[in-house]
């Protein structure tokens, strides 16, 4: 083998590396876009169930609130009717003092 045909194969060989490197880097280039959009994928996923379950918490929450002001103002209303029986039937003992004074200051 001559010198010429050595470095025609080595001219080859050096192709060769040269297609086998571009394909590598090209295949990497696919196989980083491709990693990229499926982690993008994962996230849109994850942040969808994350702002799924956060509506359902917030529902919730408001939902307990809810409750709990509904309960808060029927004892509210409980404790007015009460205060306003009470009231009434203080009602008449207090015409019966104040008319008593008046009469007493009025007979003195």
């Amino acid at each position: 083998m001559g010198k010429a045909e050595i470095l025609q194969e080595i001219k080859i060989a050096e192709e060769k590396v040269r297609a086998m490197t571009s394909q590598a880097e090209e295949r990497r280039k696919q196989l980083q876009a491709e990693g990229r959009r499926l982690a993008l994928e994962k996230i849109d996923c994850a942040n969808a169930e994350l702002r799924k379950q956060l509506d359902a918490k917030l529902a919730e929450a408001h939902s307990r609130i809810d409750s709990s002001k509904r309960l808060l103002l029927e004892e509210g209303a409980k404790k007015a009717s009460a205060l306003t029986a009470a009231a009434r039937q203080r009602m008449g003992a207090a015409k019966e003092f104040v008319l008593s004074e008046f009469e007493r200051a009025v007979d003195a």
